[in-house]
C-alpha cells in the first residue's frame, strides 16, 4: 500500500493507493468510518489493472478536521484534489452513504471528470427538517461527550440486525475526531437534493442497496436509478455498509460498473 502525498486546504490528507498507474478508481468512505475501511476492495480492485485508491474525509482517519461544517462540497473538492494527486484526469468513483453524498456534489462542479460512479447505500435527498435537528443534536453530544456518543449506537444500525460485525465497525470508527463528526455532521444536514441532477448524469452508473439497511429506506436509495442506464443490485442480507458485510458480492457489482 503506498501513501500518496496530498494537501486540501493548506492541510496534509490521507491518500492511499494500490496497483499500477493507469485507470484510476477513488473510494469515498461512509460516516463516521475512514479509508481504511475501503482496505478489502483496493487489492481487489488493483488486482483487475486498476490504481485502486482511497481517501479520508476531514477529521478521520489520518486528515485533520476543517474547523467549520465540513459541506459535501468540501468532499468533492477533496476527491477532486486526489485525483490530482494520483495524475489521474478522470476516474471512477466509488462512494457509500457519505460518500455518496460526495460523488453526487463531485458530479455537480467536475462532471467532465467522472468516468463511473458506484454509488452504495446512499440517497438522491435532502435531510428534513426532523433529520437535519437530529445530526445537530449528535454534532453537539460528539463535540461534548466524545465520539463513542454518537459512533457507538450508530454502529449497531449501519450493519444488518443481529450482525457479528458491530464490534469492527466501531473500531473501524475509532478514527474519527469528535471535531471531525460534528461538522461532517453539519455538512450533511446542508446537501441539497440532488434528484434534479440524476436525470443527466452521463457517467456509468451502479445503484446498491442493501436488503436490511436501517438507515436508508430502500426506496430511497433505489430512487437513484433516475440515472439513465444505470444498473441496479440489492445485496440480500446486508445493511447500510454492504460491502464490509457481503464483500464479495460488491465487489461482483463493483466489477460491472469498472470493467
Amino acid at each position: 500500500m503506498e501513501e500518496v502525498p496530498l494537501r486540501f486546504e493548506g492541510r496534509p490528507a490521507r491518500l492511499r493507493a494500490q496497483g499500477a498507474k493507469g485507470r484510476t478508481v477513488l473510494f469515498a468512505h461512509p460516516f463516521p468510518l475512514d479509508g481504511t475501511c475501503w482496505d478489502e476492495f483496493l487489492p481487489g480492485c488493483a488486482a483487475l489493472g486498476l490504481r485502486a485508491a482511497a481517501v479520508d474525509a476531514p477529521g478521520f482517519g489520518g486528515t485533520p478536521p476543517l474547523g467549520r461544517p465540513c459541506t459535501m462540497d468540501d468532499l468533492a473538492r477533496l476527491l477532486a484534489a486526489a485525483l490530482d494527486a494520483l495524475g489521474a484526469r478522470t476516474a471512477a468513483l466509488v462512494g457509500c452513504s457519505m460518500g455518496g453524498y460526495a460523488l453526487m456534489a463531485f458530479w455537480r462542479l467536475f462532471p467532465e471528470r467522472m468516468e463511473r460512479a458506484g454509488l452504495l447505500c446512499t440517497q438522491p435527498g435532502a435531510d428534513t427538517p426532523e433529520a437535519k435537528q437530529k445530526r445537530e443534536q449528535q454534532a453537539r453530544a460528539a463535540l461534548q461527550d466524545g465520539p463513542e456518543a454518537v459512533t457507538a449506537p450508530l454502529a449497531e444500525r449501519m450493519v444488518a440486525k443481529g450482525s457479528p460485525l458491530v464490534g469492527r465497525v466501531r473500531e473501524l470508527a475509532r478514527g474519527a475526531t469528535a471535531q471531525g463528526i460534528a461538522e461532517a455532521l453539519l455538512g450533511m444536514a446542508q446537501r441539497p437534493d440532488s434528484t434534479p441532477d440524476l436525470p443527466h448524469w452521463q457517467a456509468r452508473s451502479l445503484v446498491l442497496c442493501g436488503e436490511q439497511d436501517q438507515l436508508i429506506p430502500r426506496a430511497a436509495c433505489e430512487s437513484l436509478a433516475r440515472i439513465p442506464g444505470s444498473r441496479q443490485a440489492l445485496i440480500a442480507g446486508a445493511g447500510h455498509l454492504a460491502f464490509l458485510e457481503k464483500p464479495a458480492e460488491v465487489l461482483g457489482e463493483l466489477r460491472w460498473v469498472l470493467s
